[in-house]
């Protein structure tokens, strides 16, 4: 039992590693002063402290992922969260569950009313976020990760660029993009581009959302495929990750951690973003999201990481995929 203990451990926690670094890809660019290059890039720690995650295969394993909009020189934790996902990992199926948060989706907010869930980490740091995604699903979070954008063109050229599969040209003038369909090698700047296009995409942030799971899915299939080649490969995706990071797990033991990242089948990754629907609050735009679906995903999810496939909502980029 002991060595699945750690096993599942290492698969949450090297999942949650991997992805850190795509999430922080939301919004902006990657320049900025010497004091904002000293600023962690990305930071893992465990969810509650009082709570002791069960980590022997027999329950799914939750990671919140938050993408700040600090700004170069900003703090990465009082900016807001422009981009939030859950990822639920089922250990024993080497399964996982990207669960997209349209960022102007109108919540409660613990302490702070009912406003967009992108300022609850203004108002309380990622610790706000957390509380806030776990009242509104349920699930009780074993792990969150906090990414920024800086330093997101120099990760993915330090890995040697991002192979993938695009599956619709992305032509966003606002984000810079200029991507055509098609397997290829993103560069940093590319893979920036098309994370933060939103203005190109049918759905805007809801698409956009969808993009960022779809880049987590091309890290993690990259990765299992350079392991498989030449298992020296991990160190250059450790390095390229640690760097400007802070967490509470050892080095030693986050570098054992990321080797089972690449147990993780990419191609039983289900991709989702919680549906909604977009309207106007005064002069702010908001997305009131679905109840029911919501309700209806979040118990499906929290029984075993993996949903069903009647509970699978439509991509919201299915115009773009037809």
């Amino acid at each position: 039992m002991a060595v699945r203990h750690r096993s599942a451990r290492r698969i949450a926690l090297a999942v949650s590693l991997v992805t850190a670094w795509v999430v922080g890809s939301t919004v902006g660019t990657t320049s900025g002063p010497t004091s904002a290059r000293a600023m962690p890039f990305f930071q893992i720690e465990q969810a509650h402290a009082e709570h002791v995650p069960v980590l022997d295969g027999s329950e799914p394993i939750f990671v919140l992922l938050i993408g700040s909009d600090a700004r170069p020189g900003e703090a990465v934790g009082e900016l807001r969260a422009d981009s939030i996902h859950v990822v639920a990992i089922n250990p024993a199926a080497s399964k996982m569950t990207i669960v997209g948060f349209p960022r102007d989706a109108l919540v409660p907010i613990p302490g702070f009313g009912t406003t967009r869930i992108n300022a609850a980490m203004v108002s309380g740091g990622p610790e706000l976020v957390l509380e806030t995604v776990e009242d509104l699903t349920g699930i009780t979070m074993d792990y969150w990760a906090l990414t920024g954008f800086r330093g997101f063109d120099a990760m993915i050229t330090q890995v040697g660029g991002l192979t993938m599969d695009v599956p619709f040209s992305v032509v966003d003038s606002a984000a810079e993009a200029n991507i055509p369909a098609g397997r290829q090698q993103l560069t940093g700047d590319d893979a920036l581009a098309f994370a933060r296009a939103r203005h190109a995409l049918p759905s805007g942030d809801f698409g956009r959302s969808e993009n960022h799971g779809r880049l987590i899915i091309a890290a993690l299939a990259q990765l299992k495929r350079e392991f498989t080649r030449d298992p020296s490969r991990l160190l250059v995706w450790i390095g390229a990750g640690l760097r400007n990071a802070q967490s509470d797990v050892p080095l030693d033991q986050l570098m054992s951690l990321a080797f089972t990242a690449t147990t993780v089948n990419p191609k039983r990754v289900v991709n989702i973003v919680l549906p909604g629907s977009v309207g106007m609050s005064g002069t702010t735009s908001i997305v009131s999201l679905n109840q029911t679906e919501l309700q209806t995903i979040s118990h499906d999810l929290e029984s075993d990481g993996l949903l069903k496939r009647a509970n699978i909502p439509p991509s919201p980029n299915a115009q773009l995929l037809s």
